[in-house]
This record gives C-alpha cells, structure tokens and sequence, in this order.
C-alpha cells in the first residue's frame, strides 16, 4: 500500500491539466444535443455505460438526453495498473437484458487503440444480434489506434498523452478529479 501512496503522490505532482470542469460539462452537453437530435423524444435509447472510467461521463450525458433512457453497465478491462492498453480486452462482466430490436448506446470514456470498440461490436452484432449500435466518447485518441472503428458522437480529440480524472485513474486513483490531467 505504502508503494502505492508514493506512486499517487509522484503522479499528483506531475498532473497538468488539460481541460476543465467547465469544459468537460459543455462538451457533455454538446454531445447530448447532438445525440437528442438524432433520436426522438418519444424513442427508447438503451445506454451501456463501459465501468468503471466512463461512469462520470455516462451519468451526466444521461442528464441531458431527452428520450426515455434504459441505463445499464458492463465492464470490460484492458489496461490494468498500467497507462497504456495491454492490448487484450477482458470482459470482467458483460450481463445485459435481451437488446434486439433496440436503440443501443454505448458510453465510453476513451478511444484510444480501437480495441475495445471493436470488441463490444462484435459481442453486440454477432453474439447477441443487436444491429443499431452506436459509440458516445468523450475523449478520441487516434494517433494510437490500431483498430478503425466507427464512433458516431466524439467529444475531445487528443494528443498521446495519458491522462485522468472524471472517471478515468491510474492504478484506481485519480478518477474523483473534476477537471482532466495529464501525466508529463
């Protein structure tokens, strides 16, 4: 444990930060609107909520939706107590209601390799037949994808730089910072 404090402690000394509470909470809210554009007031949207780095994000995208909204959550890993994806997508739990037939919205904290997306895909189209599909991130890192996958709605486009806060940690730590950092 005490490792970890001075890990924590090092990383909280070197976070810059990079987009603000304000800033994340207007990007939340332009997504929204664009995702109420494309679906009626009156159309059922299912939001699958990836655990645990976009639980921030999910919460308050949902806030802003003005369709009736089904919430559920899955929670997939792939980068484990490091800062960069293994490269291997762990599905720790991926319990969902029958979709078929249903608007789905998958809510995620970062696109960054495409692997994750690609694999949630898969699982929902082939697996469980579910063919209207769409991705909400609020952040997109596409200097580092490795797999191209088609996310309808991108909030933050940014550089390779590893970063935490609303949700997203490092080794668990950091996700209850309001704004978003980076490590230098």
């Amino acid at each position: 444990m005490k490792h970890n404090i001075e890990k924590f402690q090092e990383m909280k000394n070197n976070l810059r930060p990079l987009f603000s509470k304000e800033e994340i909470q207007a990007k939340v809210k332009e997504l929204a609107d664009q995702i109420n554009q494309d679906f009626g007031e009156n159309e059922l949207l299912h939001v699958i909520c990836v655990l645990k780095g976009a639980s921030f994000f999910a919460t308050d995208l949902t806030r802003h939706l003005k369709m009736p909204v089904q919430l559920d959550f899955i929670r997939l890993s792939s980068y484990g107590d490091s800062s960069v994806s293994s490269g291997v997508v762990k599905a720790v739990d991926l319990s969902l209601p029958d979709l078929q037939g249903e608007n789905v919205l998958i809510v995620e904290d970062i696109i960054d390799t495409g692997r994750t997306i690609n694999f949630l895909t898969i699982y929902l189209k082939e697996q469980l037949n579910i063919p209207n599909v769409e991705f909400v991130t609020l952040f997109d890192k596409p200097c580092r994808r490795e797999i191209n996958c088609d996310v309808k709605y991108k909030g933050f486009q940014i550089e390779d730089k590893f970063i935490v806060g609303y949700g997203i940690d490092y080794a668990g730590y950091f996700r209850n910072l309001e704004y978003v950092g980076y490590v230098e």
